[in-house]
């Protein structure tokens, strides 16, 4: 099965759930407990991300990369410059780094978020509607 017929299942899947919301919330939930209980356990650490220096860059303080899988900037510029972004890899069909997910940048935080899209080489694959910054 390759990614686009992985993908056409995934909505399919999610257009069923979309009709019974019950279920869809259900499964929310369940999300949320099992990253509240990783938070608790510690089971992912997010030490970089807690960081004095990088707790600023967060847009949403609850959500915070893994260590073991985050993006990693490469280019300093500056003293100010840091290699932390809060974003991480996700594991796609043709390996480990298949895809980015990340918080909208903050008007501090815009630099760096052009500088992760520039190293890793990122398409914005996303509808005009939805990226404020491809519209």
């Amino acid at each position: 099965m390759d990614q686009r017929e992985i993908l056409h299942k995934f909505l399919e899947e999610a257009q069923k759930k979309k009709a019974n919301k019950e279920e869809f919330a259900d499964e929310f939930l369940k999300l949320k407990r099992q990253s509240t209980k990783y938070k608790a356990d510690k089971t992912y650490p997010t030490t970089v991300a807690e960081m004095p220096a990088n707790i600023k860059k967060n847009r949403y303080k609850d959500i915070l990369p893994y260590d073991h899988s985050r993006v990693e900037l490469a280019l300093i510029t500056s003293d100010e410059d840091s290699n932390y972004i809060n974003a991480n890899f996700i594991k796609g069909v043709y390996g480990p780094k298949g895809y980015i997910a990340t918080q909208g940048p903050l008007s501090t935080t815009l630099l760096d978020f052009w500088r992760m899209i520039w190293e890793h080489s990122v398409l914005c694959r996303l509808w005009k509607d939805w990226c404020y910054l491809c519209s």
